[in-house]
């Protein structure tokens, strides 16, 4: 695949950096609520799956964010290791180790990291396949990557189904949660109409690691994803 016909925000990625850093304030109540609040019930099966494979030693937690999913790593028993492109975002997640780079250029060095996790951010990957080709370069064999993120149906109907709900309710949430700034949520929909269905993403996780296991919920909005390297 070549320019834009490859998997990612590509030229979306500005947009959609600019408004997640403006949602910095109220991104943590936001998000919850836009999930229907299913997200800490999705972050915890990442986190455990990944703290069992990293027998309690160094994770990644790939755009960061807050902190939020690396909360719930060092309760599983895990050390997490942020990395965030928003230094702003960064400086919201004291106590823990942070570094400031995108998903396309890890400055860690190869086999790093026993596993790596991603809370509701791989989707907003420049270049997606770039981006698994780093997550898998910085991963020891046999390592485990586990996120959750937006999903989307194979089917049209349920796309639509859930491309509606996308569409509506994220800057709904948004104004009601923190007023006219939260309106910013809106960009998730430009995200959704860019991410690959669940099926198509699988198949592309498939060709960067050994095993890939995704499982849906929400009609298939969501997802939870089990990954070795």
């Amino acid at each position: 695949m070549t320019g834009s016909t490859r998997p990612g925000l590509q030229g979306k990625w500005r947009y959609v950096f600019d408004s997640l850093e403006a949602l910095i304030p109220i991104y943590e109540r936001g998000s919850s609520r836009i999930s229907l609040f299913a997200d800490r019930a999705m972050r915890e099966e990442v986190a455990t799956y990944a703290v069992e494979g990293s027998a309690g030693g160094l994770v990644l937690d790939l755009g960061s964010g807050p902190g939020t999913l690396s909360r719930v790593v060092s309760a599983a028993g895990g050390v997490p290791v942020l990395a965030d492109a928003s230094r702003r975002m960064l400086s919201a997640a004291a106590g823990f180790d942070r570094v400031q780079c995108v998903f396309e250029s890890l400055p860690f060095r190869a086999g790093a990291f026993g596993a790596a996790v991603a809370g509701f951010s791989l989707r907003d990957a420049r270049d997606l396949g770039d981006a698994l080709a780093e997550i898998r370069r910085v991963m020891r064999p046999g390592g485990r990557f586990a996120f959750c993120d937006l999903g989307k149906p194979g089917s049209r109907a349920g796309a639509a189904v859930v491309g509606a709900y996308v569409l509506v309710v994220p800057p709904l949430v948004g104004l009601l949660t923190g007023g006219p700034r939260g309106l910013r949520f809106g960009s998730l929909f430009a995200t959704y109409r860019l991410v690959l269905d669940n099926g198509s993403l699988a198949g592309l996780l498939s060709g960067y690691f050994a095993t890939v296991g995704v499982t849906a919920r929400q009609l298939g909005g969501s997802i939870v994803v089990r990954c070795t390297a």
